[in-house]
């Protein structure tokens, strides 16, 4: 890899013929300014896909095709890491629609690591991986699609993928992409507990511009780390549908939904609460989650599964920079305990359209329930509210 090699001889695996070995061809054209693949360079591989056997195989090369028979001879169930970055950074436009017709069996993790970043494809084939079915698996469709110029995603291309979900299973796999819609049913066989990490930054930057109503319908349980951080960050949404992420319910987990709809500027209402379950507070669980969106409302009832004692930075710039004009009383009406460190930081700083009264719990102020937080800059800018000045310094 690295060397300078224009061209691949169509004969250059001849003489190789048999089953797939781990790591195999790992690497093998890795950053050379090759422009082809030949059609039959990997003819006389056949048998079940192997650990690695294409991981960054034509990693930032100068391809623009790929041979619609080039993994031909490879048939059975996928295997860790099997296509991780395969075609990262090349020029192709387009994928096969028959490109993987031979793998078929349950998931692997990394199997499709990353395979098609930063390239220029402009369409996912509707039956790419429809030979792929069983329960997830850890980064099998990280950052897949990330950084392409794909505009939809076929309804059924994660068809075959039913059961528990697995961490990171579909972190950025379409971030920072054209798509303009989410398929209903695009996750519709995920069910179960949550994962760390499983549906991170997966819309971050597209041009979505609404929310399917049940496309997590089947998560339930106690929720995990980050598992919603940043999904439709940065996103043409205008509304949030009611109890979007199903049924959690237990002890809260930290950051759960960190950045969630993070700069999506067109955002205006949620529909109702977020989640139909009942959760205790965690640390960061709510930080950043519509920060700098264009929320104009908040719904009574968007926290009243949130119960029990304050955690640290729990609403941390939650709804910091938005277009709010008054806040929900009793909003935060199930924390109730000792204060937590900075659990209101800048909750509502900037959102300088509010008007009426601060944050109340059946009538009494926040920051007079909790008088004795540390700094928390939480009504900062936010001058137009009725108690704006009796506000403690600590609190603006």
């Amino acid at each position: 890899s690295g060397t300078q090699i224009t061209s691949v001889p169509a004969n250059l695996f001849a003489g190789i013929s048999g089953a797939p070995a781990e790591r195999m061809f790992d690497g093998t054209f890795y950053n050379t300014p090759i422009t082809s693949i030949p059609t039959n360079l990997f003819a006389g591989i056949s048998g079940a896909p192997a650990a690695s056997m294409f991981d960054g195989t034509f990693y930032n090369t100068n391809i623009t095709s790929i041979p619609e028979n080039l993994f031909a001879g490879i048939s059975g169930a996928p295997a860790s890491g099997v296509f991780d970055s395969t075609f990262w950074g090349t020029q192709i436009t387009s994928i096969p629609e028959n490109l993987f017709a031979g793998i078929s069996g349950a998931p692997a993790e990394y199997m499709f690591n990353m395979t098609f970043y930063n390239t220029p494809i402009t369409s996912i084939p509707e039956n790419l991986f429809a030979g792929i079915s069983g329960a997830p698996a850890e980064y099998m469709f990280n950052m897949t699609f990330y950084n392409t110029n794909i505009t939809s995603i076929p309804e059924n291309l994660f068809a075959g993928i039913s059961g528990a979900p697995a961490e990171w299973m579909f972190a950025s796999t379409f971030n920072n992409t054209p798509i303009t819609s989410i398929p209903e049913n695009l996750f519709a066989g995920i069910s179960g507990a949550p994962a760390e990490y499983m549906f991170s930054s997966t819309f971050n930057r597209t041009h979505i511009t609404s929310i399917p109503e049940k496309l997590f319908a089947g998560i339930s349980g106690a929720p995990a780390e980050r598992m919603f951080s940043n999904t439709f960050q940065n996103t043409q949404i205008t509304s949030i549908p009611e109890n979007l992420f199903g049924e959690l319910n237990g002890d809260g987990a930290p950051n759960m939904f960190y950045m969630t709809f993070y700069g999506c500027d067109q955002l205006q209402t949620v529909e109702g609460p977020l989640f139909s379950g009942t959760i205790t507070p965690a640390e960061s669980m709510f930080s950043n989650t519509f920060y700098n969106s264009g929320l104009t409302s908040i719904p009574t009832d968007l926290f009243a599964g949130v119960r029990g004692a304050p955690a640290s930075g729990m609403f941390d710039s939650t709804f910091q920079h938005t277009q709010i004009t008054s806040i929900p009383e009793n909003l935060f009406a199930g924390i109730s305990g000792p204060a937590a460190d900075g659990m209101f930081n800048r909750t509502f700083a900037l959102c300088t359209s509010l008007t009426g009264p601060s944050a109340r719990t059946n009538g009494q102020y926040l920051y007079e329930i909790w008088p004795d937080v540390g700094y928390m800059d939480t009504y900062r800018g936010t001058t137009g509210l009725s108690d704006y000045e009796q506000i403690p310094a600590n609190w603006k």
